[in-house]
């Protein structure tokens, strides 16, 4: 059996299959790193509050 194009159905399938692996770890990857960034952006804003509250406070 052959895709559209002429080639046999399980070379495409494995190529699929290896495709659909890497890009689900590319995908792992990519939400840790942003989880990572996510706190460190969280961890500066947090930081930064509380002097921010202080001189809106005029304290």
């Amino acid at each position: 059996m052959s895709d559209y194009r002429g080639e046999p159905l399980d070379e495409v399938l494995e190529r699929f299959s290896q495709s659909s692996g890497r890009a689900r770890d590319l995908a792992g990857d990519l939400h840790s790193n942003l989880s990572r960034a996510y706190s460190a952006v969280g961890y500066v804003a947090y930081k930064e509050t509380p002097e921010e509250q202080e001189s809106a406070a005029g304290i």
